[in-house]
């Protein structure tokens, strides 16, 4: 700037630059050593983003649930109700007649989860990793609850309603099929004629999503404009629930990832609950490392007062 003053002979007001100097934009927030450095980094741990979930289904549709069990269950049940009722000729007797008696069981089984986490994290995570990873157990653990009573039947498992329904079946086809309006009236015709509907205000259908989207687009017999599933979400004036817990993994013959539907009186679904949720916090397996283990653990069964209340379709093609 001093040596383009005295050439030119005029005083600079700020500063002289010449216009033969190249620049390189080499300060870079990219690069750690021109730059990048720093670059400020925001943790926001009060915006913590929780994983997606699934909805919990069941006890909207109106499970009934049994808080504060201790010894296994025994609900003594009439099966069927006393046999050889009709009128008789004067001076006759009527013929022996007989009710028939069973019981619906529960004990527990037991929901259980365990997590290890490194001293590091304990101290530094924001937000709190034992408080995240509690809730989402807590969490995790509802949602498998709804997942078996849906279905059931694994290893160590409590039976749900699919794995428990084998008399209200309604078949697509020999290898899975699509679903069509009359298997949807078909199903509600299984349980009223058990007469099994026992509280029209827990009378349900739950399907998937996948299926969902079918029944939004299955016509009603005879219509063109109006669906099995309308606007106002109900199917033939009852109210539908939808959520992935509802298996879409099913096979049937040849065919395999298969959907089910359930339709029924939830109130006779039955959720026994033996223990809350109990967490075991231990500082000491992990000690030499300062690990802390975190064990969860959940007692609970499931069961159906009336197997009738429920009909399921579980060979759907999606």
């Amino acid at each position: 700037s001093d040596e383009i003053a005295a050439r030119t002979g005029k005083a600079a007001r700020g500063f002289y630059m010449p216009t033969s100097i190249n620049f390189r934009a080499n300060q870079v927030v990219g690069t750690n050593n021109v730059g990048g450095f720093l670059k400020p980094t925001d943790h926001l741990g009060d915006e913590f983003i929780e994983a997606l979930k699934a909805n919990l289904v069941v006890a909207r549709a109106g499970a009934r649930t049994l808080q504060g069990l201790q010894g296994d269950v025994q609900i003594p049940k009439m099966s069927a109700e006393t046999s050889n009722v009709s009128f008789v000729a004067e001076d006759s007797a009527p013929s022996e007649g007989n009710a028939t008696f069973a019981q619906v069981t529960m004990s527990p089984k037991t929901l259980a989860c365990q997590l290890d986490i490194s001293r590091k994290l304990m101290l530094q995570s924001d937000p709190s990793i034992e408080a995240v990873l509690r809730n989402d157990v807590i969490a995790s653990f509802a949602r498998k609850i709804d997942e078996v009573a849906i279905e059931g039947g694994g290893s160590n498992e409590p039976s749900g309603i699919i794995a428990s329904s084998t008399g209200n079946v309604v078949a697509c086809d020999t290898n899975g099929g699509a679903i069509t309006f009359q298997d949807v009236v078909d199903m509600i015709e299984k349980v009223e004629s058990d007469n099994a509907i026992l509280n029209d205000g827990s009378v349900a259908f739950v399907g998937n999503p996948k299926v969902t989207a079918n029944l939004r687009t299955l016509s009603k017999a005879g219509t063109e404009a109006q669906f099995v599933l309308g606007d106002d979400g109900k199917i033939i004036g009852y109210d539908y629930l939808s959520s992935t817990l509802v298996p879409s993994d099913l096979t049937k013959g040849s065919g395999s990832n298969l959907s089910a539907l359930i339709f029924g009186d939830f109130s006779q679904l039955m959720l026994g609950f033996y223990s809350g949720v109990d967490v075991i916090v231990d500082p000491y397996t992990g000690s030499s490392a300062g690990t802390t283990r975190l064990a969860f653990f959940q007692d609970f069964d499931i069961a159906l007062r009336h197997d009738d209340s429920f009909s399921v379709c579980k060979d759907i093609v999606t």
